[in-house]
C-alpha cells in the first residue's frame, strides 16, 4: 500500500428503540431513539479528537442518522454505501436476542458460535458474502482516501464479520468480535494493508467512482 494510507476507525450506529429492548434489527430500517441521538451528540467530541476528516456509513437509517450528527457537527463529508449494511436476519428480525438464545429450535445460539455452520432462517445472504462486501468497503476506503482519517459507521454483526476477515480468524471467532458499544475503534493498519494486498488492487484516487460503492 501507499505510504499515506488512511487511518480508519470503525464504529456501530447509536441506540435505537430495539437496541434498548434487545431486539435484532437486521434490515428493519429504524431511526435512532432519543437516547441514541443524545449518545451521538456526546460522541462528537470523540470523533473530533480523532481528527476524522471523512465519514462512510451504512445506508440504514440508524447508521445514517448517527453519521449525520457527526458530519454536520464537524462539517465533514459523508458518504453512504450498501457494502456496510447489516446482515439480513430473516425470521429473527424483531425478536429479542435473549429469547432466541433460550429457544433451542431457533438456531441462534449455534449461529453465534459459528455463523457459517447454519443459515439464518429466511435470510437472503450468506455470512461469507456479507463478509466479502464489508471487506471490499474497507479496501475502497483505503485506496480512495489516502492520507485521510476516516470513520466507518456500520452495525455490530457486519463489523464482527469484518474483524474476523481483517485478523484472518475463522467464523468460530465471530462472537468474540461482537462489540456492543458505539465508540470508534481503530483498525490495525497492518491488517488493512494485508486486506488490500489480497486483491493486489492499484486504484489511484483520481480514479475513484462514487458508483462503485459510495454515494
Amino acid at each position: 500500500m501507499h505510504a499515506s494510507a488512511p487511518t480508519i476507525y470503525l464504529t456501530r450506529h447509536c441506540t435505537t428503540a430495539w437496541n434498548v429492548e434487545g431486539r435484532l434489527q437486521g434490515t428493519v430500517d429504524l431511526q435512532l431513539a432519543e437516547v441514541g441521538v443524545r449518545e451521538a451528540k456526546a460522541h462528537v467530541s470523540v470523533v473530533r479528537n480523532l481528527a476524522v476528516r471523512r465519514i462512510i456509513c451504512s445506508t440504514a437509517l440508524r447508521a445514517y442518522q448517527t453519521a449525520t450528527v457527526y458530519a454536520e457537527s464537524l462539517r465533514l463529508p459523508l458518504h453512504r454505501t450498501l457494502q456496510l449494511r447489516e446482515l439480513d436476519h430473516g425470521e429473527w428480525e424483531g425478536r429479542k436476542a435473549g429469547a432466541l438464545l433460550l429457544d433451542r429450535n431457533s438456531g441462534y445460539a449455534q449461529w453465534l458460535s459459528d455463523p457459517a455452520c447454519i443459515a439464518i432462517p429466511g435470510g437472503h445472504e450468506s455470512v461469507q458474502v456479507a463478509q466479502q462486501r464489508a471487506a471490499q468497503a474497507v479496501r475502497d476506503v483505503a485506496l480512495s482516501f489516502r492520507g485521510e482519517t476516516v470513520l466507518l459507521v456500520a452495525h455490530k454483526h457486519i463489523n464482527a464479520l469484518l474483524m474476523c476477515k481483517l485478523f484472518k480468524k475463522p467464523f468460530t471467532s465471530f462472537e468474540s468480535y461482537i462489540v456492543e458499544d458505539t465508540i470508534p475503534h481503530l483498525l490495525a493498519a497492518e491488517a488493512v494493508e494485508a486486506l488490500c494486498c489480497e486483491r493486489c488492487l492499484a486504484v489511484e484516487q483520481s480514479d475513484w467512482n462514487p458508483e462503485q460503492g459510495f454515494r
